[in-house]
Formats: C-alpha cells, sequence, structure tokens
C-alpha cells in the first residue's frame, strides 16, 4: 500500500487527515505562491540576497546570514488555506509566518509555526508544529531530517488550524486564547532564515472571504483628514510622517470613540511624543487619553503607558529600530500592545465618547516617525 493511501485509511480510523493529490488543487480555487524558478512574488527581508534561492523546483532557505532574516511574500492576506512541503537538514530548523508585520518581532506581532527535525537535540524545547509562544502541538508528527514533511495550515478567524502529515497538531480560537486574541488578523507570510538549510515546495494558497475592514488614517502623501496645532515640525517622505523639534500636535478631522489603532513607530534618541484618542480640545483637561511615546525604561511612563493610569512595564523596543503599536480601545478598556507585548490595560476609563486622535511631538532636537497609521471599528 502506498504512503499517501495508508494515511487516506488511517484518517478514517485515528483522526488522520486525507492528504489531496496535486491535480485537484486547481478545481478548489488555490493558485501557486512559488513558479520553481525563482523568486518572484517574494521579497528577502532584513537579510542580503543569498539568504534564499530557487533551484530546481525547490525554494531553499540557504542558512546565510540567519536571524532576523526572512522571506516573505510581496502581497499581504487575511483568511487562507495555505499548503506546503519541507525538509530539513541536519538539526535544522525554521518556522512559518502567519500574519507577519513589516517591521518588530513577527512572531509575536504575527503568529509563528515552529518548523524543525524532532529528532535533533533540543527540539523538545519546541516540538514542530508549535505556536511559538503558545501553544505545543497536540502531536509529535514529523519525519526525520531530509524526509519532506506536509503541512496545510487553515486560518479563518477565529480559526486557526495546523496539520502536520496529515494530523492535527494546532486547533485553536484565536478569540478565546488570550495569547492570540490581539495578534495581527492581516499581514504577510514568511519563511524565517536561523541559519540552518532548510527546503520548501509545492507552495500554494486558496485565500478565503475577509472578516475585517482597515480605514487608512495617513494616505503617506498629504496632510488630508488632519490639522496641525502647535509649533513643532511636521513632514512626509516617502510615506513616512515624521514630527521634530518642539511642541505640537496633529490632530484628525474625524472622531472615534471605540477602535482598533495600528501603526509603525520611530524613534531618534531622546524623543517624546504621544498618540491621543477621545481628544476634544487642546485645553489639558479635554484632551482625552495619552499612549506615551518615550523609549525610557525606568521613566514614570515609558512607551506604550496609557499616560498617569497604567505604566508599561516592560519596555520591546530600541530608538532608531521601527517598532508596531497597537491600541484597542471599547467602551471603559483600552489595551496597548507594543512589538508584540500587551505592555498596559485599563479598564476603568471614564471619558466614554467620541473624540478625534492626535500625534504628538513633546521635545526639542529629537523626531517620532509613523508610518502605515490605519484604524477599524472594534
Amino acid at each position: 500500500m502506498s504512503r499517501h493511501l495508508m494515511r487516506m485509511v488511517a484518517g478514517l480510523a485515528g483522526g488522520w487527515v486525507a492528504l489531496i493529490p496535486p491535480a485537484a488543487m486547481a478545481e478548489e480555487g488555490f493558485v501557486s505562491l512559488f513558479n520553481g524558478r525563482d523568486l518572484d512574488g517574494w521579497v528577502i527581508q532584513d537579510g542580503p540576497d543569498g539568504c534564499f534561492r530557487a533551484r530546481d523546483g525547490r525554494l531553499e532557505c540557504t542558512g546565510a546570514y540567519g536571524f532576523p532574516a526572512w522571506l516573505r511574500s510581496e502581497r499581504t492576506y487575511e483568511n487562507f488555506t495555505l499548503r506546503f512541503e519541507f525538509r530539513l537538514g541536519y538539526y535544522a530548523e525554521s518556522g512559518l509566518l502567519i500574519h507577519a508585520p513589516l517591521h518588530g518581532r513577527k512572531s509575536r506581532v504575527g503568529i509563528g509555526v515552529k518548523l524543525c527535525d524532532d529528532e535533533a537535540p533540543g527540539a523538545r524545547a519546541q516540538h514542530c508544529g508549535t505556536i511559538i509562544g503558545v501553544s505545543p502541538p497536540r502531536y509529535v508528527a514529523t519525519h526525520h531530517f531530509d524526509e519532506w514533511n506536509q503541512v496545510e495550515v487553515h486560518v479563518d478567524y477565529p480559526q486557526l488550524r495546523v496539520i502536520l502529515n496529515g494530523k492535527v497538531v494546532q486547533d485553536l480560537d484565536c478569540q478565546r486564547n488570550e495569547k492570540l486574541r490581539y495578534r495581527l488578523r492581516h499581514g504577510y507570510i514568511g519563511l524565517q532564515n536561523m541559519g540552518k538549510r532548510t527546503q520548501f515546495r509545492n507552495l500554494r494558497i486558496k485565500e478565503l472571504p475577509s472578516k475585517q475592514t482597515w480605514t487608512p488614517l495617513f494616505d503617506g502623501k498629504s496632510f488630508d483628514g488632519w490639522r496641525r496645532i502647535g509649533g513643532a515640525s511636521w513632514e512626509i517622505n516617502d510615506g513616512v510622517l515624521k514630527t521634530a523639534n518642539g511642541n505640537g500636535y496633529l490632530v484628525t478631522d474625524e472622531q472615534y470613540e471605540d477602535f482598533v489603532l495600528f501603526t509603525y513607530v520611530r524613534t531618534s534618541r531622546h524623543a517624546n511624543g504621544g498618540i491621543f484618542y477621545r481628544w476634544k480640545t487642546l485645553s489639558p483637561s479635554d484632551r482625552g487619553y495619552e499612549i506615551q511615546i518615550e523609549n525610557i525604561p525606568d521613566g514614570n511612563n515609558p512607551t506604550g503607558s496609557i499616560y498617569t493610569i497604567d505604566r508599561a512595564d516592560v519596555l520591546t523596543v530600541r530608538d532608531g529600530e521601527w517598532f508596531p503599536m497597537q491600541i484597542f480601545v471599547k467602551g471603559r478598556t483600552t489595551v496597548v500592545r507594543v512589538n508584540g507585548e500587551t505592555v498596559a490595560r485599563s479598564d476603568s476609563l471614564t471619558l466614554v465618547r467620541p473624540g478625534h486622535i492626535a500625534l504628538q511631538m513633546h521635545r526639542r532636537n529629537s523626531s517620532v516617525e509613523f508610518k502605515e497609521i490605519r484604524i477599524r471599528p472594534n
């Protein structure tokens, strides 16, 4: 009996999932993510050329340069079914990234699925199929090194399912899982370079209907939808909004009450700024609440703090590097995540009302940059 047929029979008897022949993929709506010849449709990120290459129908991680280099899809995805095969050298390890951000901790802002040889020393800490930092797999389901392994990842929020060599190793409700409920639900698909040689083939995807609608707050080229207050400078260059040198605000024309806000932030040394919400006027008593931006770990309000209300005890970022910031606001509750960590939360806010969002600059001889500012209802 062939290995493929054995797996189908096992699926009827013990919870295995039948593997569908490649010939059926087109009928199911799958499209290829890899042409077998080159890296068309992919981008090497955080590493030099040579980290990844295409050869003989395989997509290879060469191991050159190593972490944090990764290969990402050119475009982003929300809900989908992804199928592929991978093969590992001895002691090798890699990872699949889902909903990965362009910057920041990919496996904490988005989701990371561990790919490794379970027979290698050290693999017991994170078996293949582990959701990194969240959940070990239900089963140890990989073959030995230098054999092809088959993977299916099904993402249809809130469901996340990972099938490895025919076995369901993860079946999670992201909304009910406290470690997953605030992760990105839209982002890049990525393959990690951990300094070891790994191979991939037959990557294909079927997209599923979207369940989120984001609205850009910043179009990357103009101040449309915003008004300036105060003496700080504001400029736009190549999609980046930069403020510097002084005390000032950039305030939205529209007002928002319950929302999720996402943006990337980068600070110079000694920068001090913030993001205000439920703002009404410039009066200190009427500016709503502020999420602080100031990378001083021992300060009263480090980056991510709900200013004077809940101090962010963990500083997860450094000046000069882009990092993602997420702000979840609903009723009396605000949750702040910086670079994949929940750093501040309050469930007792008293100002529950629509208000403006305002970006703040609050110090001379320094700067704060923002890009990809977007918002959705919460």
